[in-house]
């Protein structure tokens, strides 16, 4: 099982249940698959379980969590039957472990793409990803279009873009995960996994400031990745901390420098630079 598996998966179920508008009915979804939802008040730090009762399949979900957070874990669960992957968090599904990267099982990820190819389709986010610009202003207005997460609308919407951009998620200050564009692959820049935000970044400000408010930075595009085409990148970034998680999410436009060829009188200007006047005749001190 791949993320290409789990994705067109996701698609082929959007398709069957008719999915044509935001916010997705995941409650129909999960319907469509004999699942009935029910909502109780859970423990904190449960996102929910499924379980079976009588012949009839329930996916029970903590009340007390946002509606994003609850759609979320609803087709979570429901990857696990779609995918027929095995749960790897037990019986029931810690909130923490949402939406997260590190130390998290493979099978757990693809759940977790599962999800987000439902919550935001790829045919809905396309259009807008050439209306909106990529900005934490724009995917916070799309996240309630949606009703997803800003983590979620953010990696798709970047994966729908045509312009050179990236969404960064790092836990503890380090990068777990990173979603870039066509556009920025195939300019042959990325971001690698388990590398420290840079030093200077938006993001490494927002954890010194233990803050959620929005930070920005200018930045080098190698102080980004390591890739060679990097140093042909500015990169401006807006990134946003979540404390509980200890999570930041970036998102990263990158700009590529214009190189202008010189004018014909500025180069002859700069290939005469050094040699000598040419001699006209004239001494070149005034006369007594």
């Amino acid at each position: 099982m791949d993320e290409n598996t789990a994705i067109s998966r996701a698609r082929q179920l959007l398709k069957k249940a008719g999915i044509t508008e935001a916010p997705v009915d995941v409650e129909a979804l999960a319907l469509s698959l004999g699942y009935q939802v029910s909502r109780q008040d859970l423990p904190p730090g449960e996102a929910g379980s499924t379980f079976e009762r009588r012949g009839k399949k329930y996916i029970l979900v903590n009340q007390n969590d946002g509606p994003s957070r609850q759609r979320f874990t609803i087709l979570h669960e429901i990857a696990h039957d779609v995918l027929k992957l095995p749960s790897k968090h037990g019986e029931t599904l810690p909130s923490n472990e949402l939406e997260r990267y590190k130390g998290r099982p493979s099978e757990e990820v693809l759940c977790d793409i599962f999800a987000a190819e439902c919550l935001v389709p790829w045919q809905l986010i396309q259009p807008m990803a050439e209306e909106y610009e990529f900005t934490l202003e724009s995917i916070a207005k799309l996240a309630r279009i949606f009703q997803a997460s800003w983590a979620c609308v953010a990696s798709r919407l970047a994966q729908a873009s045509s312009e050179h951009l990236a969404f960064v998620v790092a836990e503890e200050g380090v990068v777990q995960y990173s979603i870039t564009s066509r556009a920025l692959r195939d300019a042959r820049l990325w971001i690698q996994k388990d590398i420290a935000l840079p030093r200077r970044s938006a993001a490494a400000q927002a954890i010194k400031a233990d803050s959620n408010e929005t930070f920005t930075a200018e930045l080098e595009g190698s102080d980004w990745s390591s890739s060679e085409s990097a140093q042909n990148f500015a990169c401006y970034e807006q990134a946003t901390y979540y404390s509980p998680a200890k999570q930041t999410i970036s998102v990263l436009t990158f700009e590529a420098f214009v190189v202008r060829p010189a004018s014909n009188e500025r180069r002859q200007a700069h290939e005469d630079d050094g040699l000598l006047e040419e001699l006209s005749g004239h001494l070149p001190w005034p006369k007594r």
